[in-house]
């Protein structure tokens, strides 16, 4: 099944339930009934509940490839827009004593970023007449990257109220698409040392890389998330994830430190839970 697919099945899920919970509204309007007795529909969907549950979320994620802490050769951040910025994911947990339990996710995620940034002495390979000549840029460096992957996660899940879970763990990513390009213009680059021959790039001129096929096809997390539901199975959701390593290899020497993917998504979500 593709994206297409899997949007398509969650939008059919979502208008499915809303249906559902129409009905469950008009069924629950009686003459006579005591409402001090009765609990309201908001309080039924907080109460405790333990066992089994599932669901799906949809939501936008927002981050990107980067080292940490920020290097000084980065001397500023010019534009940053996501590329990409979506997520869905199929889950299933188990709760014991209703308070603490494990989770188990299957994720489709389209992370990325597009930034430009103004560099000194920021040591990469750049493309010139077919061959790549490395050394250290300063200008602007303009840098393209997105992932698509499919993440695991397998978490320890708490239930803080009736209403809030938090979860902690790790993740399992395999990158089925890798994407890490971009070009340098309004600046020069000094070949090999930071004193080497000088290539000026000025007057619209520009040269471009393509790090795509040195990107890792799998990677391990961490993951800190919470889930908050609002009413008849549906919630919204927060996670933050830090990826473990650099997604390029230890060999990879073209950029001088590591860069880790972290991504923090935010959404909507349902649910079913059973005693």
């Amino acid at each position: 099944m593709n994206s297409r697919q899997y949007i398509i099945s969650l939008v059919l899920m979502f208008v499915a339930s809303l249906f559902s919970v129409s009905a469950e509204d008009n069924e629950s309007v009686s003459v006579g009934v005591n409402t001090s007795e009765t609990p309201s529909s908001s309080e039924a969907s907080a109460s405790p509940s333990s066992g089994l549950g599932y669901g799906c979320r949809l939501g936008f994620t927002i981050g990107g490839i980067t080292p940490v802490p920020l290097p000084a050769e980065v001397r500023e951040m010019m534009t940053f827009s996501p590329n990409g910025a979506f997520m869905q994911e199929f889950f299933v947990y188990k709760l014991f004593n209703n308070k603490f339990g494990v989770y188990l996710g299957e994720r489709l995620a389209v992370e990325g970023m597009n930034v430009e940034a103004k560099v000194k002495n920021y040591h990469m390979s750049i493309e010139q007449g077919g061959d790549y000549i490395s050394g250290y840029f300063t200008g602007v460096d303009k840098t393209e990257a997105k992932l698509i992957s499919v993440k695991i996660p397998l978490e320890f899940v708490a239930r803080v109220t009736p209403r809030l879970d938090l979860r902690v763990g790790p993740y399992a990513q395999i990158n089925i698409h890798r994407e890490f390009k971009g070009e340098v213009y309004d600046g020069y680059l000094r070949e090999n040392t930071p004193v080497g021959q000088k290539i000026v790039f000025s007057d619209g001129s520009t040269a471009s890389y393509d790090f795509s096929e040195d990107v890792k096809k799998a990677c391990l997390g961490a993951e800190v998330a919470a889930d908050f539901r609002i009413k008849n199975g549906f919630g919204v959701f927060a996670n933050l994830d830090y990826g473990f390593g650099s997604v390029f290899p230890d060999d990879f020497e073209t950029i001088s430190f590591k860069m880790f993917p972290i991504f923090f998504s935010l959404g909507v979500s349902y649910r079913i839970e059973r005693d």
